[in-house]
């Protein structure tokens, strides 16, 4: 359980690091690409780990990269221009042939809908706006909650779920939920 949390938590906070990032897409297809992508952004070294000092310095470009107005906060109209901005800049090209396929409405929908929660999530105090200590905050207590390990950093391995982590094997069947107390 406690894995499984980290896991989702590790999303949202990596999510929460690169506020726009959070939307640019990859040619590959699949649960965990966005966090695996920041991830690859934010291991500044590539050793594969990336520690808590990595964590910052990428969320401080990140964040520096999104707030158009230098005044120190992300609104979310800042946010969403971004984000935007972003997902068009790396989109990959069509295959050779094709027309380039536009988002549907609903993934439109679906993505503007995450980074609300992202932002609500990260806004503390409430304003409508972000600033880099709330966001940081939010990045330091998730990863600190993530490194299962430990060790202040995460590995590739800290990302994935309690049964998939090298040499585990997936249940054939989920556990079966607790019996309700006898009264």
């Amino acid at each position: 359980m406690k894995s499984t949390l980290a896991v989702g938590v590790l999303g949202v906070a990596l999510a929460a690091a690169a506020l726009p990032a959070m939307a640019q897409p990859r040619p590959d297809h699949g649960p965990g690409r966005i966090q695996t992508r920041l991830f690859d952004q934010a291991d500044t070294n590539k050793d594969g780990r990336v520690t808590e000092a990595e964590l910052v310095e990428f969320l401080s470009v990140r964040f520096a990269e999104a707030d158009a107005d230098k005044d120190g906060a992300i609104t979310p109209e800042e946010l969403g221009r971004f984000v935007r901005a972003q997902f068009e800049a790396n989109r990959p090209p069509p295959a050779a042939g094709r027309e380039r396929r536009e988002p549907s409405p609903r993934a439109l929908q679906a993505m503007e809908e995450r980074q609300a929660t992202v932002f609500r999530i990260v806004d503390a105090n409430r304003d409508g706006r972000v600033t880099l200590e709330e966001a940081r905050v939010v990045v330091l207590a998730v990863f600190r909650a993530a490194d299962s390990d430990g060790d202040g950093a995460i590995e590739r391995d800290e990302m994935r779920g309690p049964h998939h982590r090298r040499g585990e094997a997936r249940p054939a069947t989920p556990p079966a939920p607790p019996a309700p107390p006898a009264r």
